[in-house]
């Protein structure tokens, strides 16, 4: 279980490779989630597992909203570069935009995209899947970008 007092929750390595991709993305500081340190305010948080391999947390008010967990690597880093991207297209089409929906997800796989074009495509079926599962209609899911 993450200890809210330790402040050094996620190994450099593992800092390092998230830094260097989400430079790359041109994220801001608000944009990642915190690195290394628990948060209750549901803002993302990454840590080493004590177990093994890392968790991407969200909490809120003590309730666990999500918890992913890897000893992939490379999957780690995709979760959060999903994540960040995220973040980055909302901020630069936010909600109270008119088409902010298409627009976001539009950006948002593009900065994956150009990180690495598999996290991409992974990202956007993942999304498809979920919006078909919950059952979004064709205008939503047109909303979606095409396959590059």
């Amino acid at each position: 279980m993450v200890d809210p007092l330790n402040d050094d929750l996620l190994d450099h390595d593992m800092r390092r490779r998230i830094l260097e991709v989400t430079e790359r993305m041109g994220a801001r500081p608000e944009d990642l989630p915190a690195l290394g340190q628990a948060h209750e305010d549901a803002r993302p948080f990454c840590w080493t597992a004590p177990e093994g391999g890392w968790h991407l947390t969200v909490r809120e008010r003590d309730r666990l909203l999500s918890d992913r967990h890897t000893t992939d690597p490379d999957e780690f880093v995709s979760w959060v570069a999903e994540s960040v991207s995220e973040r980055i297209a909302l901020r630069l089409h936010p909600p109270e935009q008119s088409g902010f929906r298409a627009a976001s997800w539009r950006a948002q796989y593009q900065l994956l995209r150009g990180i690495e074009p598999a996290w991409a495509d992974a990202w956007l079926t993942a999304t498809r899947s979920a919006l078909t599962a919950a059952g979004a209609d064709r205008a939503v899911l047109d909303m979606l970008p095409a396959p590059s």
